[in-house]
């Protein structure tokens, strides 16, 4: 065996053993839990009364590979998009009451003074966001997140 040929040998094992290889490490959300969660909470379950063109979009835990940044989980995801004929006040009225009434805590207030930001704790000491933006055209957006275990 040639000295380059150990050297290149050499080389892909460290590569292999740094992580570009091999199986995923524990963590994410095993079963779903979390996601099940998320999905269930009453400040994401359900659009206002009136609420048109509905959407909804469920992300599990992902696990991002190391690269040339570091790799991880990604928590499970939940993304709700619809229209509303109700103005802002009445939108962002709805998710303020819902959320404070599912244990939400309210975080921060967007450009119209209305709460647009809450954070949650679920089981497992689980931190979770709850984020609703309005975009042109009547539209609303939440987006809720939660930590993945690990």
């Amino acid at each position: 065996m040639t000295r380059a040929t150990l050297i290149a040998l050499l080389f892909a094992s460290a590569l292999a053993g740094a992580g570009c290889g091999g199986s995923t490490p524990a963590g994410g959300d095993p079963g779903d839990k979390r996601l099940h969660a998320l999905r269930a909470d009453p400040a994401v379950a359900s659009p206002p009364p009136g609420a048109q063109s509905v959407a909804k979009r469920e992300t599990k835990a992902t696990y991002r590979k190391p690269g040339f940044d570091a790799g991880g989980w990604d928590g499970p995801s939940v993304i709700v998009t619809f229209t509303s004929s109700d103005g802002p006040a009445e939108v962002y009225g709805y998710y303020a009451r819902r959320a404070e009434a599912a244990g939400w805590q309210p975080t921060a207030k967007g450009a119209l003074d209305l709460a647009d930001r809450w954070a949650k704790t679920f089981d497992g000491n689980a931190p979770a966001r709850l984020f609703l933006a309005q975009f042109p055209g009547s539209r609303y957006q939440v987006t809720a997140s939660i930590a993945p275990v690990g």
